[in-house]
């Protein structure tokens, strides 16, 4: 009995110390003072099995980001994530293949790369704005 017990204390701390040791706090925590808002006036039309996403760029981004600027789109389909898709040039819209009979999330976010003036040693040079969902039934 008094080695079951020792082998459930020993789980018990393994499980504790492996609990407690994760990298979220680093990767939620930014302490550069860059950032990206988010696009604006997202709408979408959609057109037998193609999907047309249009936005607009916001007119408030730092000079310490490289231009053009890139729009990332994540693909949800029937809540199974399927796909990224860059619309790169600071393009304003792409067109996305869909199947009708099935149901989407897109995640748009804004992302850039920081100027070689802006970048911190030690700080991610690529940062994406927050990002807006788009439901589509």
């Amino acid at each position: 009995m008094k080695r079951f017990s020792v082998h459930v204390l020993l789980v018990i701390l393994t499980v504790g110390v492996f609990s407690s040791c994760y990298d979220r706090g680093i990767v939620d925590k930014k302490d550069f003072d860059h950032s990206l808002p988010n696009v604006e006036g997202l709408d979408y039309t959609k057109v037998g099995n193609t999907l047309t996403i249009t936005w607009d760029f916001p007119a408030d981004i730092s000079p310490a980001f490289r231009r053009p600027l890139e729009v990332s789109i994540q693909k949800v389909e029937n809540d199974i994530y399927r796909d990224v898709i860059i619309a790169g040039g600071e393009g304003t819209s792409t067109e996305i293949p869909i199947d009708s009979g099935k149901s989407y999330r897109f995640v748009v976010k804004l992302a850039g790369n920081l100027s070689d003036e802006a970048r911190e040693t030690g700080k991610p040079d690529r940062v994406y704005s927050s990002g807006l969902v788009l439901e589509v039934q």
